[in-house]
């Protein structure tokens, strides 16, 4: 099972697990899927998968506080960052003007700094006028 997770073929990771030194490739090919097949087997395999699904997405995804530190690095220049001239060389460049600029208006939005709108809250009464189709 674990041989399939790591990227191994049905048949490789059979013949990893049971004495099929002797067997065809057909023969392996056939024991492997009906094994998977198995209701128990296939059960702990989608398992398996998940857990490992579920540690690369956590190692691989920012999570909002790292979002929220990198804008606030860009937009405040605190860091350098590579750049390439046009001969394909590398430097350490602080991020420009424009760069700044939307970090922090990323960073403004994310706050709700750059808002018209005005919250209320209560109870308001309503009041309905109208013609003659209301009348009815």
């Amino acid at each position: 099972m674990l041989a399939l997770i790591e990227g191994k073929s049905q048949r490789e990771a059979y013949r990893s697990a049971y004495k099929a030194g002797r067997m065809k490739d057909e023969t392996v090919d056939q024991c492997a899927c009906r094994l998977l097949k198995n209701p128990k087997v296939s059960a702990r395999y989608e398992e398996l998968q998940a857990a490992v699904r579920g540690e690369a997405e956590q190692r691989s995804v920012a999570t909002a506080a790292d979002v929220l530190e990198e804008l606030s690095n860009v937009g405040m220049g605190r860091v350098k960052y590579p750049a390439y001239d046009m001969f394909g060389n590398e430097h350490q460049q602080f991020p420009s003007v424009t760069q700044r600029t939307k970090a922090l208006e990323l960073l403004g939005k994310n706050y709700g700094l750059f808002t018209d709108k005005v919250n209320m809250s209560g109870a308001v009464p309503v009041v309905i006028t109208g013609g003659d189709e209301l009348e009815d």
